[in-house]
């Protein structure tokens, strides 16, 4: 090859060379002018996200308050920790570390973060190790954050003061906060505030070294209910006790202010505990369950009352209008009889209803024509909801009076107003018969049962704004003579008829008795839902209590009656009503005086020596140490309490003024802090 050759294939070569240098220089320009020009602001975002993160600040919960200011849930500021299982690469040798240092096993942890870390995909980056940190296990976790991607958030703990007491009043919140019991789910939007969000700017290895805040996050609403504390825990024990003793299987008891609507006590059986993230399955089952709300049940004999009241209003009888009543059987063509329970002749109207006669109502619904039965099921708000802030409110069950068409089954037959008179083929919840008894007890006004009685938002100054409470006006569906008329027969109800045991010593009262005997698998069971609905004093009622009791044996004179005035006397007793009736109360027998010894145990006792007294060891306590309450408001004391885990009992009102023991003492097991408060001079 000679030299010309030589420098040919050279040049050749360098030009192939510069060629590829070009190619390549071009595919960089190309590259360059894709991300510089035309995917700028793509390729800009996704760098942003490798070293931004947004957190979310969690907003704090709106208060919960008793009608005396008394918080019944509370919402506490925590920290959790987070990790993000695809920077864990050993996930068990991470959780035999981490575990013990939030007192947990370590396959508590290894398992779950493993699965993440082999499923990818959205969730899979982010596990939580635990919620709600104590100081000691997040001073624990500091030395190990060194080690692993180990993360602390802000998070909040919900608190409920009052315990198990009007769980499903208040109701609970889930995993994620939001409600999904009572209040706290009805009015979860106002209740759960907005979410802050703070930005975070991290390195290569996702360590934070700078944040700022995005948004603030804003605090819900504050909610002040109804519920009186003492009369819904009286409640409460008294259905426990009521059902027990009946040997009933569910139950439930309303108390409600008949001049406004005021649900002052709503008490079920079963109930749950709110403070329990994960409940068993019978309390799960229970807080989704409201009985008084979302459970009808044919009222039986309680009906009666809408029926009489319906006969006086219309002007068709007068109290003293003879009704014969069949001795006990009112056979008619083609239907089937109506009997009650004992033989009666000729009743009055009153006597009908004192005696609980269902021929004697039927009459009365004869009388009057379906037509007008059914007005007055539906002025006393029968087959309709209530509208108070509980969560699946059912509306009971009242059939439309017309039928469709002649294969419509769902409506009335030509019997059902004979039937309905004395409450079969109709349903009602405990709440609307609450509703119902207070058009009588409030001289005739049909209110609007309700919980919310205020609503506030904090702002930043440490204030409250008020926001406004929509409570629908009373309506009048009833002549306030016919009111008066039905309640002084009500009262002889439980003077000389089926409601004795409904008696309040001191205080006169009206009421009616109920048992609805129980339908099932094509056949009557010897099992009932007894109830009683009554009112007290009658001259001018302060409360209507309804107690009802499922499945019982019992009828309702005899299971619901002692239950309606054991809650009704505490709940006089805290509203302050003066007494209308002089109080009997059983004369007190003398105590036997103490027997004297005998000689031979004196002789025994003399010659035995009394053993050495040998000086009390010294205690060693161990406990946290009470801090200073003193000049905090209540909400702080029971939010630092709380967070300390110390048991607490307050007394009073304002500010903490005296604490018992006093700051610094250690707190043995067992013992409670009690704090007392008073407005300042």
């Amino acid at each position: 090859m000679n030299h010309g050759q030589q420098k040919l294939g050279s040049n050749r070569r360098a030009a192939i060379a510069g060629g590829v240098l070009m190619g390549l220089a071009l595919a960089v320009v190309v590259k360059l002018v894709e991300f510089q020009v035309l995917k700028h602001e793509y390729y800009a975002e996704r760098g942003r996200r490798q070293h931004l993160r947004d957190v979310r600040l969690p907003a704090l919960r709106g208060e919960l308050l008793a009608r005396d200011a008394y918080p019944l849930a509370i919402s506490i500021r925590t920290e959790s920790a987070v990790v993000n299982p695809q920077q864990i690469r050993d996930p068990e040798f991470f959780a035999r570390v981490v575990a013990p240092a939030l007192g947990k096993k370590p396959e508590e942890l290894a398992g779950p973060i493993a699965a993440k870390k082999r499923a990818g995909g959205p969730g899979a980056s982010f596990y939580v190790v635990a919620r709600h940190l104590t100081p000691e296990q997040r001073e624990r976790l500091k030395p190990l954050q060194r080690t692993f991607p180990i993360h602390i958030l802000p998070d909040v703990r919900r608190e409920y003061p009052n315990g198990v007491t009007g769980a499903h009043v208040v109701g609970a919140i889930d995993a994620e906060g939001n409600g999904n019991a009572g209040v706290e789910q009805k009015l979860n939007e106002e209740l759960k505030g907005r979410d802050g969000l703070m930005q975070v700017l991290a390195g290569s290895r996702q360590d934070r070294f700078l944040t700022w805040t995005r948004r603030d996050s804003l605090p819900g609403v504050n909610v002040t209910l109804s519920i009186d504390r003492v009369i819904q825990h009286d409640a409460e024990r008294f259905l426990r006790e009521g059902i027990e003793q009946a040997g009933a299987e569910s139950g439930t008891v309303v108390v409600m202010d008949p001049r406004n609507g005021e649900v002052l006590a709503l008490a079920n059986y079963p109930t749950f505990d709110p403070r329990r993230e994960r409940p068993t399955l019978e309390e799960a089952a229970a807080r989704h369950s409201n009985i008084a709300v979302q459970i009808p049940c044919e009222p039986g004999s309680v009906m009666k009352i809408i029926t009489v009241t319906m006969g006086l209003d219309t002007g068709i009888f007068r109290p003293d209008s003879p009704i014969y009543c069949e001795n006990g059987a009112f056979p008619r063509p083609g239907r089937r009889a109506i009997h009650d329970v004992h033989r009666y002749g000729t009743l009055d109207v009153s006597g009908v209803l004192i005696k609980s006669s269902n021929i004697g109502v039927a009459k009365i619904s004869l009388a009057a024509g379906p037509q007008r039965l059914y007005e007055y099921l539906k002025k006393f708000g029968i087959g309709g909801r209530t509208g108070i802030e509980l969560p699946a409110e059912s509306r009971g069950i009242l059939r439309p009076l017309a039928c469709r068409d002649s294969r419509d089954r769902n409506c009335w037959t030509p019997a059902s107003h004979e039937y309905i008179a004395f409450g079969h083929e109709v349903s009602a919840t405990a709440l609307q018969l609450a509703r119902a008894v207070a058009v009588i007890a409030n001289g005739g006004l049909l209110v609007q049962p309700h919980l919310v009685i205020a609503k506030s938002r904090p702002a930043p100054d440490g204030r409250e704004a008020p926001l406004p409470v929509e409570i629908a006006p009373p309506k009048r569906v009833l002549r306030p003579e016919t009111a008066i008329t039905i309640r002084r027969i009500m009262e002889r109800v439980v003077l000389e008829g089926t409601g004795r045991a409904a008696a309040i010593p001191g205080y006169s009262a009206g009421g009616k008795t109920g048992s609805a005997e129980i339908f099932e698998n094509g056949r009557w069971l010897n099992r009932h839902n007894s109830s009683f609905i009554g009112f007290a004093p009658v001259a001018n009622p302060r409360i209507v209590v309804v107690v009802t009791l499922n499945r019982t044996p019992k009828l309702g004179g005899v299971s619901a009656a002692p239950v309606f005035r054991k809650v009704a006397e505490t709940a006089l007793r805290v509203l302050h009503v003066p007494m209308d009736r002089p109080e009997t109360a059983p004369e007190e027998q003398p105590p036997d005086p103490p027997k004297p010894p005998s000689p031979e145990l004196l002789l025994a006792s003399a010659e035995k020596p009394a053993p050495p007294e040998e000086p009390p060891a010294a205690p060693v306590l161990v406990g946290p140490r009470v801090p200073d309450f003193r000049g905090r408001p209540l909400v702080a004391v029971l939010r630092e309490a709380a967070s300390l885990g110390l048991p607490v009992e307050t007394l009073g009102r304002g500010v903490a003024r005296e604490q018992s023991p006093p700051p610094g003492t250690v707190l043995a097991p067992g013992m409670r802090v009690q704090v007392r408060f008073a407005w300042l001079p």
